[in-house]
């Protein structure tokens, strides 16, 4: 579903006068509307503004929207909750205002070849959609609006451009960009946004001995750490890995996925090979052999599953790949060198989530992330798990609770990272919730109950766990419905949210933004 995104602001100062509360009708919306709540604010705490909608009560963040509508001032002079103008981040009366200027001319840089095939993908596909865009002939991109208006020109120079198109990791720690999911739903200040999904595989001899290996230990090999598949389970073999060549795109991308998180350099004696054909035909020929390629060259009978930080391997499935419950995944960003606040580049790489743009990157070697089902058997395996797992307290009640509650739900692939984000996980939040939204906009599912589950982990307990993974899934649901309330309504959804903790995650809870608790958001349908 593409958000029409339409920067207005200004600042009306009024004066509170704490009376009885006067309920007035007002729209709430982020510069870009991807927030957009209609009816009556009941409630300020503060920070959140309590909302009551069509679909219910929702709570939004007061800094993050503008009020639309005459009704904002009638709100502020008359409420007993200590609303005033300075909460809002702009109030815009229903007799106009002033728009600010959302105008730039920036540069775009490519860190791979087929990241330029990527962005041109998606720039035609929008410049086509309708929206007011122009491409002129040496590739320079002119958008505008009613007010505004950017260009966007490639450049080779990524040391200087405004904008470098790269794969960003998700693993490793980042600093926080969103203490919340208002921040990357809203759009205001981006500082990463995702325009593509690729993924690597690993590759290993048969003869190594080994079914799985984690991404520490993977780091360890090319670090020259592991020299015997034996120091990490496997076969008395000496361990041969073969890499690609320094100026191979996919070898710095390899490095800032695998090498750099884990804060390891490549060793100076690990074998080079000129392409992904070469590698793969040997690994079958070199014993003890292993390899990192892009999943779509890999072999699949020599591919074996990657496990995050708590070991838990996870096969590198398209399901696993568009979920992020693959650890080496490889999401494509717009990465700005400040955030950004220009709406017309927020919707120009919002549109590349679009299912339109993800089925046109499919033909160039991209994983689509456009929302689909896990398959029953997986999901029915990971619940069965739960009759036979040794529990505490805490986590017995959780389990019980989640196998009646999904016994009959499926999972859909969007897949969350819960409470303080980075820019990147910011950008692969928005990205989910895209896909989400373009799912519910699909009268095949409607009508029906859109679940999200939190699951987490504390270094402090069990319960903390959960009492956190039930916070993030009802924080996401509340995003949900300030981001797409009419289209939770013209579907007629039920919505519910729950969370268990460290009960049976489908991967390692990791998350940038250091911290003691970790969650993700998983979304099911029934």
């Amino acid at each position: 579903m593409m958000m029409k995104l339409t920067k207005i602001a200004t600042m009306l100062l009024c004066t509170a006068a704490p009376v009885a509360l006067f309920a007035q009708d007002v729209t709430l919306q982020s510069p870009d509307e991807f927030i957009s709540v209609d009816g009556q604010i009941v409630g300020f705490n503060g920070v959140m503004l309590r909302v009551q909608t069509t679909v219910g009560a929702v709570s939004v963040p007061a800094s993050e929207v503008i009020c639309f509508g005459d009704g904002c001032l009638e709100i502020i002079a008359s409420n007993n909750f200590g609303l005033t103008a300075d909460a809002f981040q702009s109030i815009v009366t229903d007799s106009g205002a002033e728009v600010v200027s959302g105008s730039g001319d920036l540069q775009v840089a490519f860190a791979a070849p087929a990241f330029n095939t990527l962005y041109a993908t998606a720039v035609g596909a929008f410049a086509t959609s309708g929206a007011r865009a122009q491409i002129a002939g040496d590739g320079t991109l002119t958008l505008q609006n009613d007010s505004d208006t950017a260009t966007l020109t490639a450049t080779d120079d990524a040391a200087s451009a405004n904008i470098v198109i790269e794969t960003v990791s998700l693993n490793g720690t980042t600093p926080q960009a969103y203490a919340n999911a208002f921040g990357w739903a809203g759009g205001g200040a981006l500082t990463h946004q995702m325009v593509g999904l690729q993924s690597f595989s690993v590759l290993v001899a048969p003869n190594a001995g080994i079914d799985s290996i984690s991404m520490n230990d993977l780091a360890r090999v090319y670090a020259g750490e592991v020299t015997n598949w034996s120091q990490i389970g496997g076969a008395d073999m000496n361990v041969l890995a073969l890499q690609l060549p320094t100026s191979s795109p996919l070898r710095a991308q390899m490095e800032a996925l695998v090498m750099a998180p884990a804060g390891k350099r490549i060793a100076g004696n690990v074998l080079t090979m000129s392409d992904e054909a070469g590698i793969s035909a040997s690994i079958n020929q070199f014993p003890g052999s292993i390899s990192v390629v892009s999943t779509r060259a890999a072999d699949v009978d020599m591919t074996v599953p990657v496990a995050g930080s708590c070991g838990i391997a996870v096969a590198a499935t398209p399901f696993n790949v568009k979920s992020g419950d693959y650890p080496l995944i490889r999401p494509v960003m717009a990465t700005y060198d400040a955030p950004s606040n220009l709406t017309l580049v927020t919707e120009l790489f919002d549109f590349a989530s679009t299912d339109t743009v993800q089925d046109m990157l499919a033909g160039e070697g991209f994983v689509s992330h456009i929302a689909s089902l896990q398959d029953s058997a997986l999901k029915n395996g990971r619940l069965s798990q739960l009759l036979g797992a040794s529990l505490d307290d805490a986590q017995r009640v959780a389990a019980a609770e989640m196998f009646q509650v999904l016994f009959n739900a499926d999972r859909m692939s969007p897949t969350l990272t819960g409470g303080a984000a980075s820019g990147p996980e910011g950008a692969w939040n928005r990205a989910m919730m895209q896909d989400l939204i373009a799912a519910l906009s699909d009268p095949a599912n409607a009508g029906r109950e859109i679940i999200f589950v939190g699951i987490g982990q504390s270094s402090a307990d069990s319960q903390t766990a959960i009492n956190a993974s039930i916070a993030a899934a009802a924080e996401m649901q509340a995003a949900l419905v300030a981001t797409a309330a009419d289209v939770v309504a013209a579907g007629n959804y039920t919505l519910s949210s729950y969370g268990f903790g460290d009960v049976s995650p489908a991967t390692c809870i990791d998350g940038q933004v250091a911290g003691p608790t970790y969650t993700r958001v998983e979304v099911w349908i029934r």
